[in-house]
């Protein structure tokens, strides 16, 4: 993997043993080449990537019934079609 994403060995093994942490822009180089956000590289979001995202936020649109909820929902399903599709 290091040499994918071209990261100098040293670098690499510092974070490994923790003695530095990537900046942001190599953590989205790494959530790239595994396929998932960021933010659940980080810890920070269950949500492995954005379909999942936008999945959760549609379950919790659906279960509020909010009238401005349901016009999002609809927005997110339609950019789901035209864009992921």
């Amino acid at each position: 993997m290091r040499e994918s994403l071209d990261i100098n060995e040293s670098t690499y093994n510092r974070w490994e043993n923790g003695s530095r942490t990537p900046d942001n822009g190599t953590i989205v180089r790494f959530a790239n080449f595994f396929k998932v956000s960021p933010m659940y590289m980080l810890g920070i979001s269950h949500l492995m990537n954005g379909d999942e995202f936008l999945l959760d936020v549609l379950e919790n649109i659906e279960l509020n019934g909010d009238p401005e909820g349901l016009k999002a929902k609809f927005a997110l399903e339609e950019y789901r079609k035209e864009f992921i599709a």
